[in-house]
């Protein structure tokens, strides 16, 4: 079984989904959110402030930070 060492953020933002290691963006695994909304902001060249309605979801294995999801 191949075990990643670095815990991967997966992200959805402006239609597209991505998966990125922590490491390629100067991020710790126990970043808080606002470090990963700065640091995605950077990524994708927008203000931080498109990221702020964002959720963000801590797996064991990856941080989700997505849109909020309307039901019903």
């Amino acid at each position: 079984m191949l075990m990643h060492d670095t815990k991967l953020l997966h992200v959805r933002f402006n239609g597209y989904s991505e998966e990125l290691a922590l490491d390629t963006l100067a991020l710790r695994p126990n970043a808080s959110d606002a470090e990963l909304r700065v640091a995605l902001a950077k990524h994708y060249d927008c203000a931080v402030e498109a990221l702020d309605d964002y959720v963000v979801v801590r797996e064991p294995q990856a941080i989700i930070i997505r849109p909020v999801a309307f039901y019903g």
